[in-house]
């Protein structure tokens, strides 16, 4: 599912940027049943483990992470970047 990959992209872009920080990464979602799938682990499906497994190891690189519930529709201009990278076949690092 596309919508969860965003999750992933978002990871690996903090992580490629070597950006440290010793508070908490926030990542917002805009999706309730992605947000679910994140902070509870026995709604995830099947299909979707390797996915969740490589989110988890990036998380766990990252240090503390924690989703947030958000109106997709608050921030559109947010919301069109995340799905046009994602749609993308590489990230691009400037």
């Amino acid at each position: 599912m596309l919508k969860i990959r965003t999750v992933k992209v978002a990871l690996e872009v903090f992580l490629a940027m070597n950006w440290k920080t010793y508070e908490s990464l926030f990542i917002e979602i805009g999706s309730l049943m992605v947000f679910s799938w994140c902070v509870n682990t026995v709604l995830r499906p099947w299909l979707l483990q390797t996915v969740f497994t490589e989110i988890e190891i990036a998380m766990f690189k990252v240090g503390t992470v924690v989703f947030l519930l958000v109106d997709k529709n608050g921030n559109e201009m947010a919301f069109s970047l995340a799905m046009a990278g994602v749609s993308r076949a590489q990230m691009f690092k400037a």
